[in-house]
């Protein structure tokens, strides 16, 4: 394969399909999942969550209503209810863990963000993770040499703890079953809460683990992120602990250290690495990302390689509101910007613009790979 200097091991940068292929199809379903690997993708990106017979469905939120037909069973009404998730207040909705695999099953997936297509709401079923690896694995068979990830996410790991529904030892037990629980196994797990990935690595988990880093809001006239809101401004487990650090903790050259001892990289929202910053002709702070433009980017990238963690950025999307003004509206160049910062991979809701232009970044500097196809990654 191709080899890329500015990445942690030479290989171009791998393009992750979050959520399936969230762009054209409802979230986390077989058939977006089956699209994005046509399109290009090298990773089935997913949010794990538990039934309450303990079934791992993919799914972002614990809860239903934004991307299921929930709300339209009667039978399930009086579920509605309220909750303290992570420290935050959610519903009333209906949640994941108070349906079995079977209720789960007779619902009907639909896309959560109106600006997109709706053409496939009410078609799919929720996916198991089951499901996610047999496609994976079906697909490496189809595709002779092809690598397709899976990359599933330990979603609100203290919660399901909480609820009685751990979501640690269940992933490890069905990687351990499909034989993937080694290096170099096509296998990224991840999470926002390093309580998790500590407690795996502590149960045995051998797969590449990804710490995820988040952030409130970007503050328009330095181009700072924030940090206000309890479910984005730290882990969990650090809120319980009473732990003061922020994730800004994460990024600096202790924090990175940290995560080197039981992660192999990091999954930094994409100011991290390229922050972006406006005012207006008052002097006033934009309110909208697509109003800003971009500040030199940052050292993490480099930064992280000298501490022998690869970077995934999230999440990169098509919409023009998704993108500052330095990108012309065309978001194409905010892929090749990162890709020439060295960045290791990208979370994409549209994995067929980041394949295209991963295709002509590579052109343009001689190194073309056969299209669609994944390279082997080292562990």
């Amino acid at each position: 394969p191709a080899t890329i200097s500015s990445t942690l091991d030479g290989a171009p940068p791998l393009i992750i399909g979050h959520r399936g292929l969230p762009g054209l199809y409802p979230e986390e379903v077989i058939a977006g999942y089956e699209a994005a690997i046509s399109g290009g993708t090298d990773a089935l990106e997913l949010d794990l969550q538990s039934s309450s017979d303990g079934v791992l469905f993919a799914c972002h939120n614990v809860y239903l209503s934004d991307t299921t037909d929930v709300a339209k069973h009667p039978e399930f009404a009086s579920r509605r209810k309220t909750r303290m998730v992570d420290g935050v207040a959610t519903g009333p909705d209906w949640y994941i863990s108070d349906f079995t695999a079977a209720e789960l099953r007779t619902l009907r997936v639909r896309q959560p963000i109106a600006t997109r297509s709706k053409q496939y709401d009410g078609l799919y079923p929720m996916a198991t993770f089951q499901e996610i690896v047999d496609l994976a694995k079906r697909a490496m068979a189809a595709h002779s040499g092809r690598r397709i990830y899976v990359y599933p996410e330990t979603k609100n790991p203290l919660y399901q703890r909480q609820l009685g529904r751990p979501l640690e030892e269940k992933l490890l037990a069905m990687l351990t079953k499909e034989g993937w629980n080694t290096p170099d196994a096509p296998v990224f797990v991840q999470s926002f809460d390093p309580a998790s990935l500590k407690l795996m690595r502590k149960l045995g988990l051998k797969t590449k683990v990804v710490q995820l880093i988040d952030g409130t809001d970007i503050d328009y006239r330095s181009g700072a992120i924030t940090y206000t809101s309890p479910d984005t401004a730290k882990p969990f487990s650090w809120l319980q602990a009473g732990d003061p650090r922020t994730f800004a903790a994460m990024v600096t050259a202790a924090g990175l250290a940290e995560i080197k001892t039981y992660a192999d990289g990091i999954g930094p929202w994409k100011p991290y690495i390229l922050p972006a910053r406006g005012v207006d002709a008052a002097g006033n702070p934009v309110t909208a990302l697509a109003e800003a433009s971009n500040m030199p980017p940052t050292s993490l990238i480099a930064d992280a390689h000298n501490a022998g963690l690869f970077v995934h950025a999230y999440t990169f999307r098509d919409e023009s509101q998704h993108l500052t003004r330095t990108y012309h509206r065309d978001p194409k160049a905010e892929y090749h910007a990162y890709f020439s910062l060295g960045v290791d991979g990208v979370f994409t809701d549209f994995s067929t613009t980041a394949r295209s232009a991963l295709t002509d970044w590579l052109k343009e500097r001689g190194t073309v790979r056969k299209e669609g196809t994944g390279p082997a990654r080292r562990p």
